[in-house]
């Protein structure tokens, strides 16, 4: 009995220690956060001297200084770095507590302690650095480096002292020091890239700009045996958007290394990336007209850049599309060519057909032939019939189309191609004027899985429910809708006179904004990027609350950034987006594209 009342009494006393503990601790805080140092002095001494931990010293000490109290100041310092004899970055804060007092002796016999320390570890160089380079002991840090690199003789210093250089705002220095160190480690080059990429503006043909291509020119001249001085150098053309002479290195590179194709596939995926369509297409066919170890990867990159070019920048010759239509029959008719494994190559081939060459059956005989292969996936084969179906649209076999997406909804009922042929049917049905069928599917869609399905299924359905309900209403809508069908045809001069004919028939429509909106996608359709922004801007503008406005807006960002190379005028639709319309569907890649322009690194 008496054990059990000696426990709950030792229980008591260490509650009410903890509470009074506590209570210390958010009166220091709020003194402290306050400013009132004479106030949460007295709880911080009471408070170290139970725990000497580094909070608790670091806020003693300033309330000690803040009160003038500097030979207190001075005794902790001097209890800290006993307790802890061999943390220097404490006795780099005491040589500058001294430093401050003007006790100069003092700070001097500091420095000289921390100077014969032997440096052996690369993470405790690197800390104390940092503290010297935040007090501007730049000369002390010299001398620690130098002292340092006799144990650590392999090691690239000179990657400190270029470190010592950018600090003392001497960036030029501080590169010669990194290229430097590159040479004993070239492992660092995205460091160092990461490294100067903050302090030099690569976007404007400065003086400065001119040494930095100097320094990499001098050194890659010095080391040619050494890649990692091209790289560098071909790192700097691509931040300069200096593309061509990009190229020219890569090529030599790859020359002189014997590569197997790397750089030229990496410089022509990075091409492809800032739509640099022709130097793309050029480092692809190098590789394959070299016939280097990536020749075949290559080959599906190319069909990829011109895939890409024809269908974003939608601006081509006929001579163009037949030269993209033989580099794909190239790859088809090739005996090794597997349908399974390039399928991708399949629907793009068929698209630029149905789509871009005018050439409808051409692509609906590839697909239905493509279909009856073996060894296609349940999956692939559908992705076909659905690319057959789209083709079917064009061809203007609609019901034919609406049979196929049918077939696709019935197998694949709750996976996102089902979800997408029920879309694409339901659609056909609003093209022929059925709009409450229509409007029944879609009223299924709304709870896609997928958020562009879901989001498409949305709008169409709205357009329904806002514009048609009234008999007077039926023509206009039925018109609007014909008029989508033809866009989807390509058929842009019939579309037009369909729109206009709304216009002229029903002047006071409410598909007013609609109409602007649909011309946009019209003049996009065709790579007419002018009058496309204008509309979009139009739409945005003039009907800033309705539903279309924040697919205009994002139209309108991805022009200004990909086709007019505005990235402030991008930015600011973009910002635009996430500020008046926070729901919107485009949030998301709005911000991914944000981080794009500002150059951020985007994880994969």
């Amino acid at each position: 009995m008496i054990k059990l009342t000696h426990c709950i009494c030792y229980c008591l006393i260490s509650a009410v220690v903890f509470s009074q503990t506590e209570t210390d601790i958010q009166l220091a805080q709020h003194y402290y956060l306050n400013g009132e140092f004479t106030k949460a002095l007295v709880y911080y001494e009471k408070l170290y001297a139970n725990e000497p931990s580094k909070v608790y010293f670091s806020r003693y000490l300033d309330c000690l200084v803040n009160t003038g109290d500097k030979k207190g100041a001075e005794k902790i310092f001097k209890k800290q770095t006993a307790a802890n004899p061999s943390d220097l970055v404490l006795k780099i804060q005491f040589y500058f507590f001294y430093k401050g007092t003007q006790d100069l002796e003092k700070a001097k016999k500091i420095k000289n302690e921390v100077l014969k320390h032997d440096f052996y570890d690369i993470k405790e160089i690197q800390e104390v650095l940092s503290n010297l380079l935040s007090i501007d002991e730049y000369d002390w840090a010299k001398d620690l480096i130098d002292q340092a690199k006799k144990n650590l003789k392999y090691y690239p210093y000179e990657l400190w002292y270029g470190q010592i250089y950018m600090a003392k705002g001497e960036p030029i220095k501080a590169l010669d020091q990194y290229l430097v160190a590159l040479s004993k480690k070239p492992d660092l080059k995205e460091q160092i890239q990461f490294e100067i990429e903050g302090v030099f503006d690569f976007n404007e043909e400065s003086e400065e700009i001119k040494q930095v291509k100097t320094s990499f020119l001098s050194a890659s001249q010095k080391d040619p045996s050494n890649p990692v001085y091209a790289e560098m150098l071909i790192w700097f053309f691509l931040q300069n958007k200096n593309f061509n002479a990009a190229y020219t290195q890569v090529s030599s590179l790859e020359k002189r290394m014997r590569g197997d194709g790397s750089y030229l596939i990496d410089f022509g995926n990075t091409c492809l990336e800032n739509t640099q369509y022709d130097l793309a297409v050029k480092a692809f066919k190098e590789v394959i007209s070299l016939s280097l170890y990536r020749a075949v990867e290559a080959q599906r990159m190319l069909l990829n850049v011109y895939f890409t070019e024809v269908t974003n920048e939608r601006v081509y010759t006929a001579e163009d599309i037949n030269e993209i239509i033989r580099a794909y029959e190239e790859v088809i008719m090739n005996n090794q060519f597997s349908l399974r494994a390039g399928h991708e190559i399949g629907l793009e081939y068929a698209e630029i057909l149905g789509f871009y060459a005018n050439e409808g059956k051409k692509a609906q005989e590839f697909l239905e032939q493509a279909m009856q292969k073996p060894g296609l996936t349940d999956i692939q084969r559908a992705r076909y019939k659905m690319k057959l179906a789209d083709v079917c649209v064009v061809l203007d076999s609609i019901w034919e189309a609406s049979l196929l997406y049918m077939q696709i909804d019935e197998d694949f009922k709750f996976e996102m191609i089902g979800n997408e042929a029920k879309f694409k049917n339901a659609r056909i049905f609003y093209f022929d004027g059925e709009f409450e069928f229509a409007q029944s599917q879609l009223d299924v869609l709304k709870q896609a899985t997928s958020k562009f399905i879901s989001n498409d299924a949305m709008q169409l359905s709205l357009l329904i429910l806002e514009n048609y309900g009234l008999d007077s209403n039926y023509e206009a809508m039925s018109t609007y809708a014909k008029s989508e069908l033809l866009l989807l045809q390509h058929r842009y001069a019939e579309a037009f006179q369909w729109m206009d004919s709304i216009a002229i028939k029903f002047p006071q429509s409410v598909l007013n904004d609609d109409l602007i909106y649909l011309k946009g996608k019209a003049y996009e359709l065709q790579g007419q990027w002018d009058q496309a922004a204008e509309l979009f801007a139009q739409v945005v503008s003039t009907y800033p609350t309705e539903l279309l406005a924040d697919d205009a807006l994002y139209h309108l960002a991805t022009i200004q950034r990909i086709h007019f190379k505005n990235e402030e005028a991008s930015m600011e639709s973009y910002l635009k987006i996430i500020d008046q319309y926070p729901g919107s569907i485009y949030s998301d890649e709005a911000r991914l594209s944000i981080r794009r322009l500002r150059g951020d690194q985007i994880p994969e």
